[in-house]
């Protein structure tokens, strides 16, 4: 299995819009349309290139060479020195790795080219998998907001992760030593 990165291209919004376009996918997001287009991700793409490098950095999934979903981070503002992950995939891609790898990477390329010390992400609770992704990244629980996310007639506790640069890049280099010569 291939897993690559790429900038959106409005060649890829049926694709994206036929994998977002799932009640599974998008219940837990609280932003996401339903029913999803390929004319509303047509929209969403025209806005990500548009934001791209100003206000976040997106970029499409591509498995074996399909888009998949979407992972992204939001720039600092403000001379922050934080960005906020984000990250969905279609259903079928579930349960694979391939949220982790694609995180993996899109962090990587943060530390790598910006001037931050802190990457967060948050998640639902009731959504196990997408916390777990922020757990595998490394990253560290740092609250929990009770009852702080009302979607569809619900409240939901919403829990906040984030690594540091010297936590990541410590993991990485703990990793290299254990590599066998």
């Amino acid at each position: 299995m291939e897993i690559k990165l790429v900038l959106p291209e409005e060649s890829q919004a049926e694709e994206l819009a036929g994998q977002r376009n799932d009640p599974e996918v998008t219940r837990y997001t609280g932003d996401a349309k339903y029913p999803y287009t390929a004319e509303d991700a047509l929209e969403d793409i025209r806005s990500f290139l548009k934001e791209e490098n100003k206000s976040r950095v997106t970029r499409t999934v591509l498995v074996d060479g399909r888009p998949a979903g979407c992972v992204y981070f939001y720039l600092p503002w403000r001379g922050q020195k934080s960005v906020e992950l984000g990250y969905w995939l279609g259903k079928q891609y579930w349960g694979r790795g391939i949220a982790t790898h694609a995180a993996r990477e899109l962090c990587d390329f943060a530390f790598r080219t910006l001037d931050i010390n802190r990457i967060c992400a948050s998640a639902l609770e009731v959504n196990v998998g997408s916390w777990r992704v922020m757990e595998k990244l490394g990253m560290r629980r740092e609250g929990k907001f009770v009852k702080a996310i009302y979607l569809d007639g619900t409240f939901y506790d919403d829990l906040y992760y984030a690594v540091l640069r010297e936590e990541y890049c410590l993991k990485e280099t703990e990793a290299e030593k254990n590599l066998p010569n």
